[in-house]
């Protein structure tokens, strides 16, 4: 310990702490003996010069030993921290494993009143239980990463495939802004009327996209059972079934759900709740906004009739349905895109569709922050 060779650590620091604090040998063991991590001291030509009792529980007195000795090494490792340290006067970290533990090592420099680099410290921090942690969240972290991506694939083979229905044109775009999405759309073509909505579940991820696999086979049920195949009764009858799911309240939809019958063009419209107001642009160039009252699908049934407004779609009409994340979409300035350019891209481009609508608007902010659901229905 008294070798000029081995500049002893703790023979430092009582230097320093006679001259400063009063320190004494026995002080700078307690301190060092009273740390909960493992502690060496390794002079410049690699010999052990001191070590904490923790470490003496773990390695016995390694005292006198090379640095490397320890780890049952015949030499320095090759990407030797201490070296590194005596080098560069810098902190180095690194892993390894021993004795079947698993130990963050820390090397820091320490200096002789000169500012000399004397030697190094070495701190081993047991990381064995976080490191199992940590793998066991990396594995959970997969299962779930592969989850969503399958959950992810069974969300998109539920958008519907719009069949070719004589003298009509329906397009639609779904942009998730996250791998999963709580907006939805789907058009069911039944005997002589055309089912079509757009819907909202409120938040986003995989209980969210889960509701609005339920709202696609709650409608499609009650389309099929519901008398006379009225879009008032179809929504109660999925209020219903939605309350007997017991949802978290915190859990609720929006929708805009109308009915166009093919023979007389009439369409049917209704809202639970939803904030996007339906447009509908005439052939004349007329813009209708259409304004609906009614309750969200939600957790209780508050028993109010909603709102339904009716209109003959007639030639070159556009209805256009769409989620709040499409006007609500910001540039880099803040602005949002709003109504007022909708409409007027809406009535700039003769042959607008969903995906030109969508196109427009990423060029607009080039990314989402908000899922984006946009259904077009066209009289031809």
């Amino acid at each position: 310990m008294d070798k000029p060779k081995t500049l002893c650590f703790l023979a430092y620091l009582i230097n320093m702490g006679e001259r400063k604090w009063k320190l004494t040998k026995a002080n700078c063991e307690s301190i060092l003996n009273g740390i909960s991590d493992l502690v060496r001291v390794i002079s410049v030509d690699g010999e052990i010069v001191f070590c904490n009792e923790r470490m003496k529980e773990e390695f016995g007195d390694i005292v006198g030993l090379k640095c490397y000795e320890v780890l049952c090494k015949d030499e320095r490792c090759s990407d030797c921290i201490s070296i590194k340290t005596l080098n560069e006067g810098k902190k180095f970290t690194k892993n390894e494993t021993f004795n079947g533990r698993i130990y963050n090592i820390t090397s820091s420099p320490f200096y002789d009143d000169d500012k000399n680099i004397i030697g190094t410290v070495e701190v081993f921090k047991d990381i064995t239980e976080h490191k199992k942690i940590e793998d066991r969240l990396k594995k959970q972290n997969e299962i779930l990463r592969r989850d969503l991506e399958y959950a992810k694939r069974l969300q998109q083979q539920l958008l519907p495939i719009i069949p070719r229905i004589d003298g009509y044109r329906i397009t639609y775009t779904y942009k998730p802004c996250e791998r999963m999405s709580g907006d939805f759309i789907d058009v069911l073509d039944i005997g002589d009327n055309i089912f079509f909505y757009v819907a909202d579940v409120a938040g986003h991820g995989i209980l969210s996209s889960m509701v609005t696999v339920f709202m696609k086979q709650t409608i499609l049920k009650n389309v099929h059972t519901a008398k006379d195949l009225k879009v008032q009764e179809i929504l109660k009858m999925v209020i219903q079934d939605f309350i007997g799911m017991n949802f978290p309240p915190e859990i609720y939809i929006t929708t805009v759900f109308g009915v166009l019958n093919k023979k007389t063009q009439e369409v049917s419209i209704i809202s639970a709740g939803h904030v996007t107001e339906p447009i509908l642009v005439k052939a004349s160039r007329k813009v209708r906004v259409i304004n609906l009252k009614g309750q969200p699908i939600a957790s209780i049934f508050l028993g109010t009739e909603f709102e339904e407004k009716k209109f003959v779609l007639e030639k070159n009409d556009k209805l256009i349905l769409y989620s709040d994340g499409l006007i609500e979409t910001r540039n880099k300035q803040g602005e949002m895109y709003g109504k007022k350019r909708l409409i007027k891209r809406l009535l700039s481009v003769k042959n607008i569709n969903a995906e030109l609508l969508v196109r427009d608007i990423r060029n607009f902010a080039h990314t989402f922050e908000d899922d984006i659901a946009v259904l077009i229905v066209e009289k031809l």
